[in-house]
């Protein structure tokens, strides 16, 4: 059933059947009475509103591409934080939020992206090389890239990874620690390291940086997934060697809680025995036990930001904020 056979059954153009069901305050009651008889009788429930927004150019649906699957969003301490940045942002606009998780099959994936009907993108912590993020550029919508990847001709919002593991790096050297453990994401998501992760790479770079000579590739650990158990069993592992690391970096508060569940399995205190610093200021930090120290970032700032973010003007306007 189409508009237009309302309008012939009520006697009236399709632009006045229009008008009734969008604009009705344009035509008259005795018009709008009659076209909603008419669609009374064909079973007609009003035009497609998806349709009508298409017509316009406008969806009022925005696309967030992130990298991991959609049930660990729920779980990562600071997915929530950002994502209420981002309903933060969108109040501004009666905009509707549509999950684009990653998934095994990369091109379904992109394919959904490239057929997703949305004004814009938010791509958060995506990997280098990601085809849907390739995707979203090629459909020629606002995008803005949040934490990575670093290489987009985008808008970019988040902080200084470098800056900031160095300085946990050298907060640990200034207690006086020589062998210090590093607890990190994986470096990419595919085996052939063509799928890297700038923000890993970042961090690894600046606790290098901060520990100086005292940085020991011997003491770093992979920890796939970010979780609290393959960081608690690397911490294990890492204590019970002949000289065991004094002190560790975790690049997440979900890792640094692993390894405080793993320090404290061995009896070893913490921060008299180890000191250990994650990273992420999540809630969890300040009710674990003992409470952990933490490099603090905004996630709820993040995703209002990316939220807000108007389209750039060229290709080249990457703004690093906050």
């Amino acid at each position: 059933m189409r508009l237009r056979d309302v309008a012939e059954r009520a006697g009236v153009s399709v632009g006045s059947a229009s008008q009734a069901f969008g604009h009705p305050e344009r035509v008259s009651d005795e018009l709008r009475e009659r076209v909603l008889a008419a669609a009374t009788e064909l079973g007609y429930g009003g035009p497609d509103p998806a349709a009508r927004r298409l017509r316009m150019g406008r969806t009022g649906v925005l696309g967030l591409l992130f990298a991991e699957r959609l049930g660990y969003q729920f779980t990562d301490p600071a997915s929530p934080a950002f994502l209420r940045g981002v309903a933060r942002g969108m109040q501004r606009a009666p905009l509707a939020l549509l999950l684009l998780p990653d998934s095994r099959h990369r091109d379904e994936a992109a394919r959904t992206v490239r057929d997703a009907a949305v004004d814009g993108f938010i791509v958060y912590s995506a990997p280098r090389n990601d085809p849907r993020v390739e995707a979203a550029l090629d459909r020629r919508v606002p995008v803005v890239t949040v934490d990575q990847p670093r290489d987009t001709p985008t808008p970019f919002v988040g902080i200084d990874d470098r800056a900031a593991a160095r300085s946990a790096a050298e907060h640990l050297r200034t207690l006086g620690h020589e062998r210090v453990a590093v607890v990190s994401f994986i470096t990419a998501l595919d085996r052939e390291g063509t799928m890297t992760l700038d923000m890993t790479s970042e961090r690894l770079a600046g606790y290098r940086e901060g520990l100086g000579e005292a940085w020991n590739e011997e003491l770093l650990r992979v920890s796939r997934p970010n979780a609290e158990r393959p960081a608690r069993d690397a911490t294990v592992e890492l204590l019970r060697q002949p000289e065991p690391p004094t002190a560790l970096l975790a690049m997440s508060d979900v890792l640094a809680i692993g390894a405080l569940r793993g320090a404290a399995e061995l009896g070893i205190g913490v921060p008299g025995q180890l000191s250990v610093v994650g990273f992420d200021d999540s809630p969890a930090a300040a009710s674990a036990t003992p409470p952990l120290t933490t490099v603090a970032q905004p996630h709820e700032e993040k995703g209002r930001l990316a939220a807000e973010r108007p389209e750039p003007r060229h290709p080249s306007d990457r703004a690093r904020r906050p």
